[in-house]
């Protein structure tokens, strides 16, 4: 099993959007380059982290990139792939030219359970045409959210199912290049919710109530794991991310090893994130007259429910 190490990196600190639950539509006071809901791009300050992160990751990644051991995944949310962006140019330059950044909407933002189809990211294509030509246009997302958001189980169970899926993948393509001694690292850009359910389902271990902080997610701080086992022969099932929490985390199990470190931040550790329950939006507008959407999809019974705008 090739892959022995998953690096895992929050996007800077973004601009902020705002969200009506009675319509289910998205704004924002400042213009995003996309003109996409809910994807904005960073604040200066995300930026100013985005460039220290650079800094640091170039060099400790500058010989993997070189000997081609090395993967870069990434939300395809704007601030994703805008805070990897002085990373990769550096790494192109320096060790690397050729190196590219794949896609990957399994391990992208969490909305929650909603009665409107909640956003999604512009394509590859468009983003790699006017933002980011080091984007693989030509790579396809292994899993696609549910348009009309998740319950944080749910999101659980997509981020066990999205990191065996690309774990395994990376693990094939170098097997099948005969390297499967070689030891290879993934670099996944991504979200807080995603990142606190990444380090719980790669551990095998998550808390009884799941608002608990266990994992940190500070905006551009790099958490690590470490396969348990590398070197064994994976015995893949379509099935195993669904026992994640019983069979020691996915695809064999991971220790963590920095969770959120900021030390390459001249601001250190800022705007941490953790659960404070489902962010539902099934039991309003037109949610609220056929009832909340339950975790089963069924519906229960309508309630009365008006909300002021939710900037998030």
């Amino acid at each position: 099993m090739p892959v022995t190490e998953v690096l895992l990196l929050r996007h800077g600190h973004r601009m902020a959007w705002i969200l009506d639950p009675s319509t289910g539509k998205y704004t924002s006071s400042h213009p995003f380059p996309t003109g996409l809901p809910a994807d904005p791009p960073l604040a200066a300050h995300g930026g100013d982290q985005a460039e220290e992160t650079g800094v640091y990751l170039s060099k400790e990644l500058s010989e993997k990139a070189a000997h081609d051991c090395l993967r870069i995944y990434s939300s395809l949310f704007y601030r994703c792939l805008e805070t990897l962006r002085p990373t990769v140019l550096r790494l192109r330059k320096e060790a690397a030219p050729n190196l590219t950044v794949r896609g990957e909407r399994g391990i992208g933002e969490w909305f929650g359970k909603a009665w409107f189809e909640q956003p999604v990211p512009a394509e590859p294509a468009r983003l790699r045409k006017e933002f980011f030509p080091f984007l693989d246009d030509q790579y396809q997302s292994l899993l696609i959210p549910d348009r009309h958001g998740e319950r944080i189980a749910e999101l659980h169970d997509r981020l066990a199912k999205a990191l065996s899926l690309l774990i395994r993948d990376v693990d094939e393509e170098y097997e099948r290049q005969g390297r499967g001694d070689q030891p290879i690292t993934l670099l996944l850009c991504g979200h807080a919710a995603q990142i606190i359910c990444t380090g719980r389902v790669l551990t095998g271990s998550a808390p009884d109530d799941l608002d608990e902080e266990d994992f940190q997610c500070y905006t551009c701080g790099i958490s690590k794991f470490v396969r348990r086992n590398p070197g064994t022969k994976g015995d893949w099932s379509d099935s195993d991310y669904l026992e994640w929490k019983t069979n020691g985390g996915v695809a064999g199990g991971w220790d963590c090893v920095l969770n959120s470190w900021c030390g390459h931040l001249s601001r250190g550790e800022e705007r941490g994130w953790h659960f404070h329950g489902d962010e539902s939006f099934d039991s309003y507008g037109d949610g609220a007259t056929r009832g909340p959407i339950t975790l089963d999809g069924s519906v229960e019974t309508p309630k009365d429910a008006q909300s002021s705008p939710v900037k998030l």
